[in-house]
């Protein structure tokens, strides 16, 4: 009978050499970077609810739109981060200028990505706004469109920072996360956290100047939003997030 002896401790490789070697693996050289970025196809379609949402109505952003109060230097100057807010809800008008800050930075920032129809995706999860039955929210156009009813009990299980489980508004990033990697190869990855990390700065940084405060962090449990949206981590995959809401007293 042959056996097979086992790996001696000088074969085990350190974890740097392995790290190494992956970031080899994944170098670009001059040849792969002129072929960049490949040629796409149709993109995968958005992601939609799982949950019946015949019973919530969609919610009509009207104008006028808030001014800010305060500028951008004004802004940089003062924020900070607030992960705990007062009862007072959003108002529509104004969480509508939040997320079309991300999404035009979004798009402005990479063009090219998004002329190829890749640009991210943002949904909130909205608890306490104006006119607004609990719920995930696309907007499109001037109108909020549900996706999927929000549980009112054990909303603990669908993040991992437990005190954003009930914040106002919970903005999420989603990128299409295959067809980027089918455009940029390796790259694709990196590039869809750093425009999620750039875009929901920018919506923190409209918030603040509206008198929204805001924080950023992980968003979702792929476990919990699954229940609620299709969000399969490869075509639709969440990348960043902010909690919203007006500062406590």
């Amino acid at each position: 009978m042959t056996t097979t002896p086992f790996t001696t401790v000088t074969e085990l490789r350190a974890q740097h050499e392995l790290v190494t070697e992956l970031q080899r693996a994944v170098r670009l050289d001059a040849d792969r970077v002129t072929q960049l970025p490949h040629p796409l196809g149709e993109r995968d379609r958005l992601t939609e609810g799982v949950l019946d949402t015949t019973t919530i109505a969609p919610v009509r952003v009207e104008a006028p739109l808030p001014e800010r109060e305060r500028t951008f230097d004004e802004v940089l100057e003062q924020r900070v981060s607030d992960r705990f807010y007062s009862d007072a809800t959003v108002a529509p008008e104004a969480l509508a200028r939040i997320v079309r800050a991300a999404r035009e930075f979004d798009r402005s920032t990479w063009t090219e990505d998004a002329q190829a129809d890749l640009g991210l995706d943002f949904l909130v999860a909205a608890r306490s706004v104006d006119g607004a039955a609990p719920a995930i929210y696309r907007l499109v156009d001037d109108t909020f469109m549900p996706l999927a009813p929000l549980p009112e009990r054990g909303a603990e299980d669908l993040v991992l920072q437990i005190e954003f489980a009930y914040a106002p508004v919970i903005l999420i990033a989603l990128a299409p996360f295959a067809n980027l990697l089918a455009r940029w190869g390796d790259h694709g990855e990196r590039l869809a956290n750093t425009r999620a990390a750039a875009a929901i700065s920018a919506a923190l940084h409209e918030a603040a100047s509206l008198g929204i405060a805001g924080s950023p962090f992980a968003g979702f449990l792929t476990s919990g939003l699954r229940r609620l949206i299709d969000a399969d981590g490869y075509a639709n995959a969440q990348m960043f997030a902010a909690s919203f809401g007006h500062p406590a007293a």
